[in-house]
């Protein structure tokens, strides 16, 4: 699909594949999409998920299956994002999957998203978007970073080199 959405579009328009985690190796399929043409990937997309009425003994959902997302999503987001990124470190990767704060936000950086996507917590709070982005400078602040994209995919990096890295050193 990427190497068809790539041969159609001007070069100058970024391609982005959204990956889902219900499969058994997302490297490789990551690697798959950036073969492909993909500029660059959106990870992850809700996990299936179901859910079986006690009551009418019968399936929740009238699809029967249906995407499960929130904050139970995280940490399966951050080892995808951790993985592919550890295979592909200069491949751009947008990270969502149940941020809530600035503090999710920055695990997913730390793990190797170079950005953010927020979804399923403006439904509960539309203002979510500013709040987290002004929660995930006070996190940086508070760790004297200066900068978000010092930290993306800090947590690969060996613990005494992420201790001494100052922002914008590139070490």
């Amino acid at each position: 699909m990427i190497a068809e959405v790539r041969a159609r579009i001007r070069y100058d328009i970024p391609v982005f594949a959204k990956l889902s985690p219900d499969v058994t190796d997302i490297v490789a399929i990551a690697g798959a999409c950036v073969r492909a043409g993909a500029d660059g990937l959106s990870m992850i997309n809700t996990l299936l998920g179901m859910a079986i009425d006690t009551k009418t003994l019968r399936p929740t959902l009238a699809g029967v299956t249906g995407g499960l997302s929130g904050p139970a999503i995280r940490p399966v987001a951050v080892r995808c994002i951790w993985q592919v990124h550890e295979a592909f470190p200069d491949i751009p990767i947008i990270g969502m999957g149940g941020v809530r704060t600035g503090r999710d936000a920055l695990e997913l950086m730390l793990a190797g998203a170079a950005t953010v996507s927020v979804g399923t917590a403006i439904f509960h709070d539309p203002s979510a978007c500013p709040r987290i982005v002004r929660e995930l400078e006070e996190e940086l602040a508070s760790r004297g970073i200066e900068r978000a994209t010092d930290v993306v995919g800090l947590a690969h990096e060996p613990s005494q080199v992420a201790g001494r890295r100052r922002p914008g050193s590139g070490l």
